[in-house]
């Protein structure tokens, strides 16, 4: 059974929220505060978060950044429900590290459907929480990458998406797949933030050597190795 922190000020959000994941076989709990949530989180045991974007005392990015930030939460799955949904708030929230993001008032079904989709999204496959790819070395534990021994400072939308590349090895992966899997959006988001992210992906890796890692496969989307 999944455990998932509800963090929202609004105590009739609150609520619903915990009676729709705790009617759905979660197990669910909730708090107002991103303090009192990152204590709830501290205490291990959760594999999923549904926070707002406005909290009393910090805002949904805020705290989102400060989950990825730790050892012990790097890897949690975060859904940011807001009011906020015009395409430049969708983009914000997920380039901040939130793995997806839904509009308020929340349906009920896609509410439950994004987050158990964000909840199968794979770990990287190593009992070490390392992946190589070449001279890139890639820490899930840490969050840390480098490259031919230097250290890279990635934002989390890039740190998922290098790492996607290297669980798949030479696979050419299209934009759709890459936009379905990194950012886990099927709509509101389109093909060009793919390319956008693999700029900025290059531009980092190049001093480093790495830039050519990743090839542009014409017509269809890269291919990395």
């Amino acid at each position: 059974m999944a455990r998932v922190l509800v963090v929202d000020s609004n105590k009739k959000d609150r609520d619903w929220l915990c009676e729709l994941f705790g009617g759905a076989g979660y197990e669910a709990a909730a708090t107002d505060l991103g303090e009192k949530s990152l204590k709830e989180l501290s205490r291990g045991g959760f594999e999923l978060v549904v926070t707002d974007w406005l909290l009393p005392d910090m805002t949904g990015l805020d705290l989102i950044a400060r989950i990825r930030n730790s050892r012990d939460t790097a890897d949690m799955r975060i859904v940011l429900v807001s009011t906020r949904n015009e395409a430049s708030d969708i983009a914000m929230a997920l380039d901040s590290g939130a793995d997806d993001f839904v509009a308020k008032p929340a349906h009920p079904v896609e509410l439950l459907a994004r987050a158990n989709a964000a909840l199968r999204r794979p770990a990287l496959p190593a009992a070490n929480g390392c992946v190589i790819t070449g001279p890139i070395r890639l820490d899930s534990v840490s969050h840390t990458v480098t490259a031919n021994g230097g250290e890279l400072s990635l934002a989390p939308v890039e740190f998922r998406l290098l790492a996607f590349f290297m669980r798949n090895g030479s696979r050419v992966l299209s934009r759709p797949l890459l936009l379905e899997q990194v950012w886990n959006r099927r709509a509101g988001i389109g093909e060009r933030t793919v390319d956008v992210h693999v700029r900025r992906l290059r531009a980092l890796l190049e001093p480093h050597g790495c830039a050519d890692m990743i090839q542009t496969v014409r017509g269809f989307g890269y291919r990395f190795g």
